[in-house]
């Protein structure tokens, strides 16, 4: 009886090891699929964003052309404190002869939501751009192109900032220290942060 015993606390004890390795061959299997899974999700959401940015760009650009603009950003821009987006700047050849193209964007003025004027300095530090702003965009005539530009808020922003984007065929003028009287084309665009 002691050795009938004994052989079923080993075979009890060998049905509890395969058990367990049949638990962990079946959770790295879940595991696997779980991660081949997650990763044809994100790979396919960065193909798609790849889509989105393209069609946008080509939306913006095929509306230059048709409305004869050199020079295309939103009026407006919303943003939340500490957020940033991606706006696009687009930029048309409208000459007779090939160009190279550069952005400045720099603060005109700034009003808090209780009216109270911002300094342009302190516009500088509570909003920030960045972008491109190398003369780097060669475009053939009835060309154009999209500079993508990142604008944040900082966590202290509030209120209504306006900017003026202006585009220039000159290698010294995307230096903000050179004063530029000639831009190819400029607009103006408001950030609102609240």
């Amino acid at each position: 009886m002691k050795r009938k015993n004994f052989q079923l606390k080993k075979r009890g004890s060998l049905n509890l090891s395969i058990e367990a390795i049949v638990i962990v061959v079946i959770a790295f299997t879940v595991l696997g699929l779980g991660l081949a899974f997650v990763k044809n999700q994100l790979g396919g959401i960065g193909k798609t964003t790849s889509e989105v940015q393209t069609k946008i760009k080509e939306q913006i650009l095929e509306d230059m052309r048709t409305s004869g603009k050199k020079l295309s950003i939103a009026q407006q821009i919303l943003l939340e404190r500490g957020k940033e987006t991606v706006e696009n700047v687009g930029i048309v050849n409208t000459g007779m002869q090939t160009g190279t193209f550069g952005i400045r964007i720099t603060p005109i003025k700034g009003q808090r939501l209780n009216g109270d004027p911002i300094d342009i300095a302190v516009m500088d530090k509570e909003i920030n751009r960045f972008y491109n702003g190398l003369v780097d965009k060669t475009l053939p005539p009835t060309g154009g192109d999209v500079i993508p530009v990142t604008i944040s808020a900082s966590s202290s922003a509030s209120g209504n900032y306006l900017f003026k984007v202006e585009v220039y065929q000159s290698p010294e003028c995307s230096d903000t220290s050179v004063d530029c009287p000639n831009p190819y084309d400029t607009r103006s665009f408001f950030v609102k942060v609240g």
